[in-house]
């Protein structure tokens, strides 16, 4: 946590809105950053006049407005599905009594929305009543794997409970906040793309995660392959330069050589005419009689 404070700002997100929009916003959040979970949220309110519209919209019309943040199918059908639901449920948009009931209850209430994931699920809890759980989705899964905070083999359905066993609750939502950004980090997406990149088969230790991460920190495979690329790019510039070169030196000296070669021949010529010229006739046996 020291390191990832380091590099990440330890300021927790406000998730301060009401309990069905702190739904639809995890519906957002998931396997994406905060800054954009929150912009793709406010295009969807501001999109649409309320959120009975957004109920009745087709997923194709609701496509457009998680762009930015990829599966947009999968999101638009969430979303709607999560309203529909209530809607049918409570014929209004509210679901503030949730507050008032205990982990368990509310546990049983959101579990009925078929339409949520287990990130959603943990997430909505974590917010509203302030539960001891570490929300995962893929790419919590994936930067935890690579820590050695969960075993090769977790699944998303279980990681959450995993990863609460790490760390005290009242640092859950800074650990929680900490590891998505390091999750969703861009220049870390090569490193923690784990069916590209494997880890090894011994599997890694816990223990050695800080090393790991200053490893990473400094220098992530992203900057190794741009590296390798540049250096590509200049050897095959060199390369193209020096082919260049051989092939314009020789052509030079030819046409150098065809020219000294034509001047010399037109000097013979020219000097045969004149020799021609100076020898002088033989007299006839007539005139010397």
């Amino acid at each position: 946590m020291t390191l990832l404070k380091k590099r990440y700002s330890a300021t927790l997100p406000k998730y301060d809105r009401p309990v069905l929009e702190t739904i639809l916003h995890g519906i957002c959040l998931e396997n994406t950053t905060n800054e954009l979970a929150d912009q793709v949220f406010e295009d969807l309110l501001d999109g649409f006049h309320d959120l009975n519209e957004i109920r009745v919209s087709t997923i194709s019309e609701l496509e457009s407005v998680f762009a930015q943040v990829g599966d947009a199918e999968w999101r638009s059908y969430r979303i709607r599905s999560v309203l529909q639901y209530v809607f049918d449920k409570e014929f209004c948009f509210d679901l503030e009594g949730m507050r008032k009931k205990t982990l368990e209850q509310a546990q049983k209430q959101l579990t009925r929305m078929k339409a949520l994931t287990p990130f959603v699920l943990n997430h909505t809890l974590q917010v509203v009543l302030g539960s001891h759980l570490v929300p995962a989705d893929e790419k919590i899964l994936h930067a935890s794997k690579w820590l050695g905070l969960l075993p090769s083999e977790e699944s998303i359905d279980t990681a959450s409970d995993n990863l609460k066993s790490t760390v005290r609750k009242s640092d859950a939502p800074l650990f929680s906040h900490l590891l998505r950004c390091l999750a969703t980090d861009e220049e870390l997406q090569v490193d923690f793309d784990l069916d590209k990149h494997p880890l090894p088969e011994e599997g890694v230790d816990l223990m050695d995660a800080p090393s790991r991460l200053e490893a990473l920190f400094a220098n992530p495979m992203s900057k190794q392959k741009k590296k390798t690329v540049k250096k590509k790019k200049a050897a095959t510039k060199s390369k193209k330069a020096a082919t260049k070169v051989k092939k314009k030196v020789p052509a030079k000296k030819t046409k150098a050589a065809k020219k000294t070669t034509k001047k010399a021949a037109s000097k013979s010529s020219a000097a045969k005419k004149t020799t021609k010229k100076k020898v002088p006739k033989k007299k006839s046996s007539s005139t010397k009689k």
